[in-house]
């Protein structure tokens, strides 16, 4: 009789215990991202006026931090101001995206725009990734056809987080 009732016992903790560790099993991989973080993005849009120059049509930033806090800013025309987190797996991509390619080994670099263009949107992204920071200055492809891939995809990448978030 008394084995009987240690069985029980023993099978009552055996199930507490499981029960206790069954919530751990499900989370899946602790997250080992510790990536710091943060940048601004800047866009113009710009168009050649009588007199030869450049005028922007539109700019406009955007800052994301470490905590994916951002903040999106037009600049040109009616002002608007937003004030936004963006989600942890657009957060994760766009580390991703700048950390885990080498984007950060780039030299800091200004692709200008051919001559003669009526038009041109220019970008400029800085960013500082664990403690050091990448300047670069680039045109849309139409305009310098010789913009490395990794740059256009990081400049789309943020141009969807502005549509997702703040357009």
């Amino acid at each position: 009789m008394a084995t009987k009732f240690l069985i029980v016992i023993a099978a009552v903790v055996a199930v507490m215990a499981a029960l206790v560790l069954l919530p751990s099993f499900n989370k899946g991989p602790a997250t080992t991202d510790q990536t710091q973080m943060s940048l601004e993005y800047n866009r113009q849009h710009l168009s050649r006026i009588e007199n030869g120059q450049f005028a922007a049509t539109s700019a406009e930033v955007l800052t994301i931090g470490n905590d994916g806090s951002a903040k999106y800013r037009k600049l040109v025309g009616a002002p608007d101001e937003k004030a936004f987190t963006i989600s942890s797996d657009d957060l994760k991509r766009l580390k991703d995206l700048i950390v885990g390619t080498g984007f950060m080994q780039i030299p800091d670099a200004n692709y200008q725009q051919k001559e003669g263009l009526a038009s041109v949107t220019q970008y400029t992204l800085k960013v500082s990734a664990d403690g050091s920071t990448k300047t670069i200055n680039w045109v849309d492809p139409d305009s310098n056809d010789s913009v490395p891939s990794i740059i256009g995809n990081v400049g789309e990448q943020l141009d969807n987080i502005i549509t997702k978030y703040a357009g």
